[in-house]
């Protein structure tokens, strides 16, 4: 069924291409007809969801995108919103102390520290950080702890699924950018090295899903 619609959807992306490559007359919208529905999308999600959640990815990835509309917009609720979520979480994503236990294989736990599944909520974090005109070393501190000792160790196959790109490449951008330390560079180079080895065809041109689907043990899944 799931493969029927997925077709079907395709088509009608076809379609529709197909058609708006023919209508000369079609417009793209304007910059205010866009932030408009941003902003409608925006606060119903907020508005339709007053509790803050945990720290894990799907509703990090959230907070995300919420950080670039306040970018866009300097709309002030946008920022408190993830700021009351930052703290509820106290600035953590897996909360582990003991760096013994510490995995980086799929987990919802909180000793899957080393997870990007919950290192994404550290781009928020570092955003909230960056806008205080007075900064304060909380904001970040988990976010160095976890990406420092990461980077101590001898492991490079960090990066074994593609949304872990997103999630965490941004993370050790920012935090390059904040402490001036170049492994944050030389390690994000060496982690997406790994990435593109496992996950990149080089004849279709774009990523498997994750190295659990590897062509030709499975059929190509991509994402």
């Amino acid at each position: 069924m799931k493969l029927k619609l997925f077709i079907i959807s395709g088509m009608l992306l076809l379609v529709y291409n197909s058609y708006a490559q023919k209508n000369n007359k079609q417009k793209v919208p304007a910059k205010k007809q866009v932030l408009s529905v941003i902003n409608k999308a925006n606060q119903y999600w907020q508005a339709t969801h007053p509790n803050q959640g945990w720290a894990f990815w799907d509703e990090a990835a959230y907070h995300s995108g919420n950080m670039a509309v306040y970018e866009i917009t300097g709309n002030k609720k946008y920022k408190d919103y993830s700021k009351k979520w930052a703290e509820k979480n106290n600035w953590m994503g897996a909360t582990s102390d003991d760096k013994t236990e510490w995995k980086y294989s799929y987990g919802e736990t909180n000793q899957y520290v080393l997870f990007g599944d919950w290192q994404i909520c550290f781009q928020t974090f570092i955003d909230l950080y960056n806008l205080d005109k007075i900064k304060n070393p909380k904001k970040i501190a988990r976010a160095r702890e976890v990406m420092e000792y990461q980077m101590s160790t001898p492991q490079n196959d960090y990066w074994w699924w593609a949304d872990g790109l997103y999630m965490v490449m941004p993370v050790m951008t920012k935090l390059y950018k904040i402490t001036g330390n170049p492994q944050y560079l030389n390690k994000l180079g060496i982690y997406f090295e790994y990435a593109d080895s496992v996950m990149y065809d080089s004849v279709e041109k774009i990523y498997y899903r994750d190295a659990k689907y590897i062509y030709p043990k499975h059929k190509k899944y991509k994402w």
